[in-house]
């Protein structure tokens, strides 16, 4: 269970500052991202314990979720593990087989 602490906001009416899970209350240092779902709305956040974390905030309900949740430390350690491979190799993303040297968006 996970309950989000908030205060009012410029744009939107509710914007977490902090946040409580498995009985831990962490701080919200900054909100990275945040974009609109349908009947949602999702905060990318990094907290004080330094990892980010997506909260999902449910319109209707008024409730919130934890979606999502990253160590940027141990991503970057998995990455420079993988020596000779390239993370877009490692990931399994593909380039583009068209006219252009852009690589695609998708996974495939």
């Amino acid at each position: 269970m996970i309950k989000v602490e908030c205060r009012s906001g410029y744009q939107i009416k509710k914007r977490p500052v902090a946040f409580q899970l498995c009985n831990r209350q962490y701080k919200v240092k900054e909100v990275v991202d945040r974009w609109y779902g349908e009947g949602a709305v999702y905060y990318k956040v990094e907290a004080d314990d330094h990892n980010i974390y997506l909260l999902k905030y449910e319109k209707g309900q008024g409730c919130w979720d934890l979606v999502f949740y990253q160590n940027p430390h141990k991503v970057e350690a998995a990455l420079e593990s993988y020596e000779g491979e390239s993370p877009i190799e490692r990931f399994g993303f593909k380039t583009f087989s068209g006219g252009t040297n852009r690589m695609s968006r998708h996974l495939h």
